[in-house]
Order: C-alpha cells, then sequence, then structure tokens
C-alpha cells in the first residue's frame, strides 16, 4: 500500500492575488470561504516580523495556507495533507500562475 501524498509547497504570490488564490484552493477541497477573513488575516501578516496567517481549509480533503504580507507580495507555504497528485500539480500550477501574474478581476 502506498502512503498519501503529503508535504509542503512554498512560494509567493502578488498580494491582489491572494483571494483568488484561496478562492480557487477552497473550491478545489469543496471548502466555504470567508474571504473577509483571508483578507483580515493576511493584512494582519507581516513576513519582516515573521508573523504568519494560517487558515485551515477541510472540505473532502484538508489543506493548510500560511501567509505573510511583504510589500507587494506574500509569503505562501500550503501543507497538502492526504490530498491525490492531480490536487498537488493543480495547486503548485496555480502557486505559479499567481506569482506570474497580475490576475484582475471578470467584468460584469
Amino acid at each position: 500500500m502506498q502512503d498519501e501524498p503529503h508535504g509542503t509547497m512554498h512560494g509567493w504570490i502578488w498580494r491582489r492575488n491572494v483571494l483568488p488564490f484561496v478562492e480557487t484552493i477552497a473550491y478545489l477541497v469543496r471548502h466555504e470561504l470567508d474571504p473577509s477573513r483571508v483578507t483580515a488575516g493576511v493584512d494582519g501578516s507581516d513576513a519582516d516580523d515573521d508573523r504568519w496567517f494560517t487558515l485551515e481549509l477541510d472540505g473532502q480533503t484538508r489543506v493548510e495556507l500560511h501567509f505573510a504580507a511583504a510589500e507587494d507580495s506574500v509569503l505562501v507555504d500550503v501543507e497538502l495533507d492526504g490530498n491525490d497528485e492531480r490536487f498537488e500539480v493543480r495547486a503548485a500550477l496555480l502557486l505559479d500562475v499567481c506569482s506570474r501574474y497580475q490576475l484582475t478581476p471578470q467584468a460584469t
């Protein structure tokens, strides 16, 4: 029997991408999200002071997100606990996209 995948991804994303990043991860694990809690938590974090905000998403699977805000960016650790390989690939791709591009909301 093979162990379930788990581990930690480290990276950074543009600060304006925090909500799209978290909303997408929450959607993937089927977790109901409170965006105001995410915004307040990230705003209260500080990479220079090593003050992190932790958000646990406990849906179909469990993911723990850790954020520490810098000036225009946010350091991110994504802890995976028993997620399948497809989820890991999606989370890694999302982390990459959110660090390379500044996302803009869809016009309504």
